[in-house]
C-alpha cells in the first residue's frame, strides 16, 4: 500500500498555511516588536496579540523606557499606544516616538486615542506604517501584527536580492 506525503510547501499552500511557513522560517530578529503603553492592561493585552503571532514583544511602561529599549534592542517593529490627549504623558509620548523613530527602518504601528486627524497626521508624517484609532480588542491588534509579519517578509525579500549582490560601486 502507498502513502501520500502530504507536506504543502508555501507555494501551494493557503494563505494561512503559508504565513505559518513563513514564520517558523523568518529569523528570530525579524520576529521582535517594541511595545509602548501607559495601561498595564494594553499591555497585557497588546503582549498576548503578540503571542498569539508569535512575536517577542519588548514592552515598556513609558516614554522614557521606551526611548531607552529603541536604542538597546532592534525590533524591525514600534507599537505605540498613546493615551489619551488630555494626560500629561500624551505628550512626553509623542516626544518620544518622534526620537525613536528618526533615521529608523522599522515599521510603526500607532494605536491613536483622539476622534480628529490630527493625530493621524502627526503619525503619518513620521512614516507610520499604520495608524488606527481606537483599537481597543485583542483581535484587532493580533490582525494589525499579522499584517505586519507579511510587511517585513517582504521588505526582507526585496532586500534579499541586494544582499546578494554586495554593495554597489561608487
Amino acid at each position: 500500500m502507498a502513502t501520500v506525503n502530504r507536506t504543502q510547501s508555501a507555494l501551494v499552500a493557503p494563505h494561512a498555511e503559508a504565513t505559518g511557513v513563513a514564520a517558523r522560517a523568518a529569523p528570530p530578529q525579524l520576529l521582535r516588536c517594541l511595545v509602548v503603553s501607559l495601561s498595564a492592561e494594553r499591555r497585557r493585552m497588546i503582549r498576548s496579540a503578540a503571542e498569539v503571532q508569535a512575536w517577542e514583544a519588548i514592552v515598556c511602561r513609558d516614554a522614557g523606557e521606551f526611548r531607552r529599549m529603541a536604542f538597546r534592542r532592534s525590533a524591525p517593529l514600534a507599537i505605540v499606544d498613546l493615551p489619551a490627549e488630555s494626560t500629561a504623558e500624551y505628550w512626553e509620548l509623542r516626544q518620544a516616538t518622534q526620537s525613536v523613530q528618526q533615521g529608523s527602518a522599522r515599521l510603526l504601528f500607532v494605536a491613536g486615542a483622539a476622534a480628529e486627524p490630527g493625530e493621524e497626521i502627526w503619525a503619518r508624517s513620521l512614516g507610520a506604517w499604520t495608524y488606527v484609532n481606537e483599537l481597543g480588542s485583542q483581535f484587532g491588534f493580533e490582525f494589525v501584527l499579522g499584517e505586519a509579519r507579511e510587511a517585513i517578509a517582504r521588505q526582507a525579500t526585496l532586500l534579499a536580492p541586494d544582499q546578494e549582490r554586495g554593495p554597489t560601486p561608487a
